[in-house]
């Protein structure tokens, strides 16, 4: 039943969202139209002005004093001019006439137009007052996910009271994130990881409660014994059950990826199982990496078991557990991403740097800004750090 109230409520929050963009859209649409017939008035007004001009420039040429500019007309031509000037005034009075009738039709409709360009705007207005206040009640709704989101992660009491040291560098894209972090202890056993749901923003945010709800059941009881691979095939499970997935490769492969990990802290005995996602150990200054199962945790065409890698920490080994966001973040200039190849780059420089959490979270965000520029957040970010 809760599970059914989590999927109704992601999809009332979903269509809010499109009615939202829709509304942004159609906006946008008028603006273009009412920018368009703005750029008609205007031409038409300097078209109107110039003809304008013409016309009296013509009118005072016409006038009975009006002088000829030509001071050596022959005596021949001169009465030419005399005598064919009534003819030629009466047919530029005609015209000048019809010149002024078209004016005054054209002024009307100008006139009509601005009329209906302003109506236009006043209908702008009131349909952005209306955008802007939709957008303000979503955004509102988004924010108050954002606190239950934070509210069902797990306090990071345990990080400190587990590791001489730790960082959690997260940044979700849209307010609530589908990254998340998740860890409990048992005495002196601790599990953690670092996952990232499909999806991104409201979507991705109900994945994450998914998988903390589940986690939080299938780790009441953590032993000595217990293996990271199986808690992931059991949570691929409840994902498969929960989303009512088939084994259809035209099927979205809704579900997450995570490395997951169990630390003895008596035997110092790291045990690691990934569900796409590594493990990166850093250790006087050369960084190993443990490779993932590929597959998510969720259905996929080719599954997989997931399996454990037993690993022997030490004390002062830096442990890396990451999202996918940061390391395909395009740069501001080159379009380019910049790499787990780059990623693994800067974790060694900056642990080379000082092993102070604070500095190397510090420094992650320096140069997530520098590479991004002004070009926007692509995806959820979160990176985990945590000194043994």
């Amino acid at each position: 039943m809760t599970t059914v109230i989590i999927i109704l409520s992601a999809i009332i929050v979903i269509a809010v969202i499109i009615i939202a963009v829709l509304l942004v859209t159609r906006k946008r649409a008028v603006n273009h139209a009412s920018q368009a017939a703005e750029n008609r008035l205007r031409r038409e007004i300097r078209t109107s002005q110039n003809e304008l001009e013409r016309i009296t420039i013509l009118y005072n040429n016409l006038k009975p004093n009006a002088q000829t500019n030509t001071t050596t007309k022959t005596a021949a031509t001169t009465a030419i001019d005399q005598s064919t000037t009534p003819e030629l005034l009466a047919i530029e009075r005609h015209k000048l006439e019809t010149d002024r009738n078209e004016m005054a039709e054209r002024n009307r409709k100008l006139w009509d137009m601005s009329l209906a360009i302003e109506k236009e705007k006043q209908h702008i207005a009131l349909l952005k007052n209306d955008i802007e206040s939709k957008h303000y009640a979503v955004t509102s709704s988004i924010r108050y996910a954002q606190r239950i989101q934070l509210a069902v992660l797990p306090s990071e009491d345990i990080l400190k009271n587990t590791f001489s040291d730790y960082f959690l560098f997260w940044r979700p894209r849209d307010i609530v994130s589908g990254d998340y972090y998740w860890h409990r202890r048992n005495g002196n056993i601790i599990a953690f990881t670092i996952a990232d749901c499909t999806g991104h923003g409201v979507p991705g945010s109900f994945m994450s409660l998914l998988g903390i709800t589940y986690l939080n059941d299938l780790s009441t009881n953590l032993t000595p014994d217990s293996m990271p691979s199986d808690i992931l095939n059991s949570l691929r499970a409840n994902i498969i059950t929960a989303l009512s997935q088939h084994c259809d490769e035209r099927e979205p492969t809704d579900g997450m990826d995570m490395a997951f990990c169990i630390l003895n802290l008596d035997t110092n005995i790291l045990r690691f199982s990934g569900a796409n996602n590594p493990l990166y150990i850093v250790r006087n200054g050369q960084l190993t990496e443990y490779k993932p199962i590929k597959n998510p945790v969720g259905q996929y065409p080719r599954m997989k078991d997931f399996e454990t890698v037993e690993i022997q920490v030490q004390k002062g080994d830096y442990l890396y557990m990451f999202s996918d966001g940061y390391a395909d973040q395009f740069n501001g200039k080159t379009k380019k991403k910049v790499t787990y190849g780059r990623l693994k780059e800067i974790l060694l420089e900056i642990n080379a740097q000082s092993s102070e959490s604070e500095y190397q979270k510090e420094r992650l965000g320096e140069f997530l800004d520098h590479w991004r520029c002004s070009l926007a957040q692509i995806d959820d970010i979160l990176i985990g750090g945590d000194r043994v």
